[in-house]
């Protein structure tokens, strides 16, 4: 999310549009740009256009209304501060709890001249269970009489209306369901609702480049970008 741009303008709707009114401007809009569509076509312009859909129908949209001059509800004494939390297992477990509350996705390791080439660290990573929808697919209705009998069953869940329930969207599989065709109506039991867990991570026969080692899709997995994960940056000290 850049809150330089401004995606109501880059979709053509108001500040305070509707989801309705953002998802039928972004499929008219998608479907006229589309490169498969249309070889010419610009392909930074269909990026733009699928970046401000993600932003304006995804969970960031309330931080962009409130951050962004071009929100609906921007105020302009908030103050944004990027922060860089660099996490060094040293310093025991109330600095790592502080690490995993933050949504910084590149990770920061501290290693010595003893560093053979293992590692294992913990990591955000996507939730199989419900493959990062954090939607409970296999959710059930139940519809019980007053002494609690079971007298119908429905399945939880919602064709997803951005894809018609088909998963697809333009031949390629749907941003919004991640392809599951539905989203269901409860969290997932497995990451509540979160899209990602915590897990534990290990890296074998890893070379050093210099006195930092860039290791690509090894940090964090974003809960709100899906496909975004950070870097795991192994730093090389004197002393630790």
């Amino acid at each position: 999310m850049n809150l330089n741009i401004n995606y109501y303008s880059i979709l053509g709707v108001r500040n305070d549009a509707t989801e309705k009114e953002i998802k039928k401007a972004y499929y008219k809009l998608s479907f006229e740009y589309h490169p498969d569509r249309n070889k010419e076509v610009d392909t930074i312009k269909f990026n733009s256009i699928t970046e401000a859909y993600d932003v304006l129908c995804g969970e960031q949209r309330k931080d962009y209304d409130i951050k962004s001059k071009y929100g609906s509800n921007y105020n302009e004494y908030f103050e944004l501060f990027e922060i860089n939390v660099e996490f060094d297992y040293t310093k025991g477990k109330d600095h790592l709890e502080n690490f995993k509350k933050t949504e910084v996705l590149d990770i920061y390791i501290n290693i010595n001249d003893s560093f053979d080439g293992n590692i294992e660290y913990e990591r955000y990573v996507k939730c199989k269970p419900c493959d990062g929808t954090g939607k409970d697919m296999s959710s059930k209705i139940v519809i019980k009489d007053v002494d609690g009998n079971i007298l119908k069953t429905f399945d939880g869940d919602d064709g997803c209306d951005f894809c018609d329930g088909t998963g697809k969207y333009m031949g390629y599989d749907c941003t919004f369901c991640m392809g599951k065709g539905k989203v269901g109506l409860n969290p997932c039991n497995s990451c509540n609702g979160e899209k990602r867990i915590l897990g534990k991570q290990k890296i074998t026969k890893v070379k050093l480049e210099g006195d930092e080692t860039k290791i690509h899709a090894m940090g964090n997995v974003s809960k709100n970008e899906p496909g975004k994960v950070g870097y795991l940056l192994l730093r090389k000290k004197d002393k630790i």
